[in-house]
């Protein structure tokens, strides 16, 4: 017994009618996609591209300059023990030099030359104190009989050994009644322990106020 198909779904009786038909539809999707195609807008975006322009300085080398060291101390000469050399040269230096006044040699030390009673370390010191020197002191007869009072400044020195000399007048009030007069002379019968300066006896410049009064 032999079977034969349906001519519906004989595939080989459709093949012609098939072909036919994709042809068709290939075409129509291809115009299609042609008509498309055309209405599409192609945005185009321009970018500015910004370019940084690096410049390039020439720099000048510097020259270091090499500073020459500082001269040398010069040396101090040392006295020599050698028994050659002379003990003394004499030099002729011909005319005698004048000396000016801004180029004068100083002038000498002086020796015991006294010091301020502010600036001795150990200050001179009376014997006996101001109750020894009233003792001492005369009033002026003229100025007892005028019974006027007065007061006398006297500057001295003590010496070494603590004997006051050389007497000034600084001050006298009232003048001319014998006042400072009446203080030197009480003065120069008192005496002092010296002044010291680092351990050694000097002479110190001081002064003393004699007043007078009436009793």
């Amino acid at each position: 017994m032999r079977y034969r198909k349906l001519p519906e779904f004989d595939i080989k009786l459709r093949y012609q009618q098939q072909l036919e038909l994709g042809t068709i539809a290939g075409i129509l999707i291809f115009v299609l996609v042609f008509i498309i195609s055309k209405e599409i807008k192609v945005e185009v975006q321009q970018r500015e591209l910004s370019i940084n322009v690096i410049e390039v300085e020439e720099v000048e080398q510097t020259i270091q300059e090499k500073v020459a060291p500082p001269p040398s101390l010069p040396t101090v000469p040392i006295a020599s023990e050698d028994e050659d050399l002379p003990d003394d040269l004499e030099y002729d230096i011909g005319e005698e030099i004048e000396w000016d006044d801004d180029f004068a040699p100083p002038p000498p030390p002086m020796l015991d030359a006294p010091v301020d009673f502010y600036s001795v370390e150990q200050k001179p010191v009376m014997i006996g104190g101001s109750k020894a020197l009233y003792k001492k002191v005369r009033y002026p007869e003229m100025a007892e009989k005028a019974g006027v009072e007065g007061v006398a400044q006297i500057v001295f020195t003590v010496s070494k050994t603590g004997v006051p000399q050389d007497f000034e007048v600084r001050g006298e009030k009232p003048k001319g009644l014998g006042f400072a007069d009446a203080a030197i002379a009480a003065l120069r019968q008192m005496r002092f322990e010296p002044g010291y300066q680092r351990d050694k006896a000097v002479p110190v410049r001081m002064s003393q106020t004699v007043r007078f009064t009436v009793d």
